[in-house]
């Protein structure tokens, strides 16, 4: 029974660390190639849907590195 448990807590671990540290990051990292794209090219439709792809995963995010990339 115990060792279900620990299981279980590791798994909302993973969870976790997921939603607050690589979903955020994506975003970021989504944010940032759609700037690049921009200054390279700025009728490129990439930085457009980069963005968007950035708005979108950004939504998923929570926690406190989530709401300083949103700003």
């Amino acid at each position: 029974m115990a060792g279900r448990a620990r299981r279980r807590a590791r798994q909302g671990l993973k969870r976790l660390a997921v939603i607050t540290i690589a979903v955020p990051l994506a975003a970021w990292a989504l944010e940032e190639a759609a700037r690049r794209a921009q200054a390279r090219n700025t009728a490129s439709p990439w930085s457009r849907r980069l963005r968007r792809a950035a708005d979108w995963v950004g939504g998923f995010g929570r926690g406190p590195l989530a709401r300083r990339i949103r700003r």
